[in-house]
């Protein structure tokens, strides 16, 4: 007979919570260890403004004394507000390949739900679709570009195997960028457009006016992506700890933005794979490892990039004005990629239902090599 499975609740994730992940996936080929001081000031409520929303349970899962497991559950008061549909969310699902910790675990976040008197139980995501979320459903053979999920095809199969239901895909691109930006007739036609069309300008971010800048930016996202599966607008707050965050690694020439007839209309973020740069850190970056981290960002060390950002605002959508612009940032974007030594990028994440975007991404001749799913359960 096993030993006893004891799960464990608490308010607030503990030190044993946020480190389980890199005990369990030490020896994953794929893994790469997140900085441990972001995930600790993700799991902040003091550090990280999305928690101000949210109301957290989190679930450490101990057998013979040791931590195996983990999982959180939480109620999402911003997505109560916009969407009244009695949904709770859980995240952070990771344990040892044992089926036993894995029911238990996944028992303890729906009866959870079940006594907090809710409805419907949806994840996984880290507070909302805003941050990581998807349970990785394919492409588990390559590392996690930087702010998306690691996942075990196990993980799949538990969540199915208690009765949850796909909710929608996310699909992660990637684009060879070697030569810079991709060529094609079309491509090639739509630059022409932008070109010719004077009402159509760019530029790039001034980095003076940086959290300006972002929030530009997010003002084009938080319309571009309104009638999106799962949205909640990025508050004030949240954007500039968002700033704060990504600013080190952050460059100009990475960040566009188009306007039409004087309007900001489109923006694209391209940032180094950071994942890549802090390989072999185990997360940690003192005493030494910041010095390496900047050494590997400085002498383009870093071959991979993501862009997890970017928007066209609705009036704009589906226009050849606005399907101009866009490709006239993203080819400039890639073009400042390869400058900087990235030889491929990911576009993440696109939801499967995203026409436009998915349009855009076959035009800049990226392929979807990656699923993320969320997935769903009536209580």
């Amino acid at each position: 007979m096993g030993q006893t499975i004891d799960i464990r609740e608490a308010e607030a994730a503990s030190a044993e919570f946020i480190a389980l992940p890199y005990t369990l996936y030490a020896n994953e080929p794929a893994w790469r260890a997140p900085l441990r001081m972001e995930r600790c000031s993700q799991l902040s409520a003091k550090k990280n403004p999305a928690m101000a929303v949210i109301q957290p349970r989190f679930f450490t899962a101990y057998r013979g004394g040791l931590p195996v497991g983990r999982i959180a559950g939480f109620i999402n008061q911003a997505h109560l507000s916009r969407y009244e549909d009695d949904t709770v969310f859980f995240g952070y699902f990771d344990c040892i390949e044992d089926a036993a910790v894995e029911d238990a675990l996944l028992m303890a976040v729906k009866d959870w739900a079940k006594t907090a008197g809710y409805g419907r139980l949806v994840g996984p995501t880290m507070w909302s679709v805003n941050e990581e979320c998807g349970l990785l459903v394919d492409g588990f053979e390559h590392p996690p570009a930087v702010m998306m999920p690691f996942g075990r095809p196990q993980q799949v199969a538990a969540v199915e195997r208690h009765g949850f239901d796909k909710q929608i895909d996310m699909l992660a691109y990637r684009a060879d960028i070697s030569n810079g930006s991709p060529d094609s007739p079309f491509m090639r036609r739509l630059m022409k457009l932008a070109d010719k069309d004077d009402g159509i300008s760019w530029r790039s971010m001034d980095a003076r006016n940086f959290k300006s800048e972002v929030a530009l930016a997010m003002d084009i996202f938080n319309d571009a992506w309104s009638e999106n599966w799962g949205f909640l607008p990025f508050p004030t707050a949240q954007i500039d700890h968002m700033a704060t965050e990504m600013r080190p690694i952050m460059y100009p020439e990475g960040f566009w933005v188009a306007s039409i007839d004087e309007e900001p209309a489109a923006f694209i973020w391209m940032i180094p794979d950071v994942n890549e740069a802090v390989k072999g850190f185990d997360g940690r970056l003192l005493p030494f490892n910041w010095a390496k981290l900047l050494w590997r960002l400085k002498r383009k060390q870093v071959r991979k990039s993501r862009i997890p950002l970017m928007g066209v605002r609705k009036k704009y959508q589906n226009t050849k004005r606005g399907l101009a612009a866009v490709n006239k940032i993203c080819s400039l974007a890639f073009d400042a990629g390869r400058d900087q030594g990235f030889s491929q990028c990911e576009l993440s994440w696109i939801l499967e239902d995203n026409e436009g975007v998915k349009g855009i991404c076959d035009i800049a001749g990226a392929d979807p090599y990656k699923t993320y799913r969320m997935y769903g359960i009536d209580l």
